[in-house]
């Protein structure tokens, strides 16, 4: 009976009525349940009998992955089980179809075409099926998949070997010079070994090659004599530049930007902040593309590369616009649940907090301090990307704590427009706390970046306390705060001046209850 099923052909991707009529047949004259594995040529790969066998399918990985799961039942069940579903799901098989021989009714459960759910057909009586074009809807599972795997391909991680490259003017300013060994920390969070920094004073960038070929060919010297795998450039390239750089070098070449974007991509938890980093990932990809687009020196893998999680970016240009506008309609949708949430909010009168501030300042770790929230804390920038809030309970007062992205220099706009959803949170905040790094040697240029992204945000004219942290590393007597705002010295760390920060926080909120 087995080798007259697998001997047989089906015309459809399906079961047909030679294949249920010798099913049924052999599952009742054995009173057992039956499986079988049906490829997309019509041919039936294995012939499974009773529980034991079925239950070696959770650990089987021989069988084709493009392939169908059919069962047998010989009770009046024929709705796929948890079982069932987690088969298809785990062994990524085409669909799952389960026959009731009591009653001669069917199931068929299968991915949707967006990937997102199981999708079923049925009950429906078994000649149903015979004339059922599954093929075209797995077609469409098919063509989704491949487009996720050009943008999601699992990369095997190695410590790449970067040189460092950055032009100074001579009016560039001590904390313009300093964004080197930013980017240089910036690396480290990124897994990147730095071997090397280069620098040149110039008086204008080199269109073709940012730091003009003379140097590009100094610069392919040092990569050959240090085995660099990656060149890294302090200021955001055009696309036209890492072209030439590339083809020159011989390297992978990337900008400030590209290893922000790859930090973000360890970082983002939640299904928001995922679909944010790729948002931004393939805003920056899209002007780089030639032609139909191929970055042959991107398919390597490692910094630069990564999407959210542990994948790999799309190289074509309409896979990438398709995408594009698919994350925002998805990012529209959190938009307007975040309205629905911010109204109820409102309605309750419960004031929100927002922690902002410049990347590292220790705004997670004030978070933790005062509402006791386990979020994730590290000496690293941007340990933080996915907004986090929490309920705060303080001398009868109740409010919103925020804790959002952290802030640094020359962020693209394009960026700033991906994380939109999160940021403009800030905007309906009632109180906003700049977290201030006071042990940083540039901490008056962090207020200003911050405090310059709050007005392009539309959040400057929020009420704000400059919260300046980390006592616990200086000898405050030696340094000299001007400061006509609302501010208060912490450490997040021990907890210094927290009493202070939240009594400030109180009565900065009680004019919000007095409005409602």
């Amino acid at each position: 009976m087995i080798q007259k099923l697998k001997s047989h052909k089906t015309e459809e991707y399906m079961i047909d009525e030679f294949v249920y009529n010798t099913l049924k047949e052999f599952s009742l004259n054995l009173n057992k349940e039956i499986a079988i594995v049906l490829n997309r040529k019509g041919r039936i790969e294995e012939v499974l009998i009773e529980k034991k066998e079925f239950a070696e399918l959770e650990n089987q990985d021989s069988f084709p992955k493009k392939a169908a799961l059919i069962f047998t039942r010989l009770s009046s069940a024929s709705h796929p089980s948890m079982l069932d579903l987690s088969i298809l799901i785990m062994k990524k098989y085409d669909y799952v179809m389960i026959i009731s021989l009591k009653t001669e009714e069917a199931s068929i459960a299968f991915w949707g075409s967006q990937l997102k759910e199981v999708e079923m057909i049925g009950q429906h009586r078994i000649e149903y099926f015979y004339n059922l074009d599954i093929s075209s809807k797995i077609s469409e599972v098919d063509e989704k998949q491949r487009e996720r795997e050009k943008i999601h391909e699992i990369l095997t991680e190695k410590e790449e070997r970067a040189l460092l490259v950055d032009v100074w003017s001579k009016s560039s300013s001590e904390f313009d010079r300093h964004l080197l060994e930013e980017l240089e920390s910036l690396c480290k969070t990124a897994g990147v070994k730095v071997v090397d920094k280069v620098v040149q004073v110039r008086r204008n960038i080199d269109p073709a090659y940012f730091i003009g070929r003379g140097k590009a060919e100094e610069i392919f010297s040092i990569c050959q004599q240090k085995d660099i795998d990656v060149v890294i450039f302090n200021r955001e390239l055009s696309p036209a530049q890492i072209k030439n750089l590339e083809e020159l070098l011989l390297r992978k070449v990337i900008d400030r930007t590209d290893v922000i974007l790859d930090i973000f991509a360890r970082r983002a938890r939640t299904r928001e902040g995922k679909l944010q980093v790729e948002l931004a990932q393939l805003l920056t990809l899209l002007p780089r593309l030639r032609g139909t687009g191929v970055l042959l020196s991107r398919l390597g893998g490692g910094i630069g590369t990564r999407g959210p999680g542990e994948t790999k970016l799309e190289i074509d240009r309409r896979h990438i616009q398709r995408r594009i506008e698919e994350i925002k309609k998805e990012l529209e949708k959190v938009k307007k649940s975040r309205e629905v949430q911010r109204k109820s909010r409102i309605e309750n009168q419960v004031p929100v907090v927002s922690i902002i501030g410049y990347t590292n300042a220790g705004k997670s770790t004030l978070m933790n301090r005062i509402s006791k929230a386990d979020v994730l804390v590290e000496d690293k920038l941007f340990a933080t990307l996915d907004t986090t809030t929490r309920r705060v309970y303080y001398k009868g007062k109740e409010f919103l704590l925020t804790d959002t992205v952290g802030f640094i220099r020359n962020l693209p706009h394009h960026l700033v427009e991906a994380f939109s959803s999160t940021l403009e949170e800030v905007k309906y905040s009632n109180l906003i706390l700049n977290v201030v790094d006071i042990s940083d040697p540039y901490y008056y240029d962090h207020i200003k970046v911050s405090e310059d992204l709050l007005k392009h945000l539309g959040a400057e004219n929020i009420p704000l306390i400059r919260v300046y942290n980390k006592i616990d590393k200086v000898d405050l007597s030696s340094v000299d705060v001007f400061d006509n705002l609302p501010h208060v010295f912490i450490s997040a760390q021990d907890g210094r001046g927290i009493d202070t920060l939240l009594d400030m926080i109180v009565e900065k909120i009680k004019s919000y209850d007095e409005i409602c």
